[in-house]
């Protein structure tokens, strides 16, 4: 697992930006900004979930994967901080 040398929501950010394209139209994203009232579709989150999980080398929970989650930049950061706690406690059992 990687430790991030920046906020986890900077780096969710980025993604976000990145798959949707935000910034080349000149729009800032926002913590809570509704990304699919953005233009995001079921492939760019499917994108989205991908690079997360790449990123983060992690593996969200099949509860995860639903609409809500990747909401907003703070959900999907909410989730990813969940997806490395409960990693961590995995093998700190072991």
């Amino acid at each position: 697992m990687i430790v991030p040398q920046e906020p986890v929501v900077e780096i969710v950010r980025r993604i976000v930006d990145k798959q949707l394209n935000l910034s080349a139209h000149g729009y800032e994203l926002d913590a809570d900004d509704d990304l699919w009232n953005m233009g995001m579709t079921s492939l760019t989150c499917m994108g989205l979930m991908l690079t997360v999980e790449d990123t983060f080398q992690i593996e969200l929970p099949e509860e995860a994967l639903r609409e809500g989650t990747f909401r907003t930049v703070g959900t999907i950061t909410a989730a990813v901080e969940a997806a490395r706690s409960a990693h961590e406690k995995s093998e700190r059992r072991v």
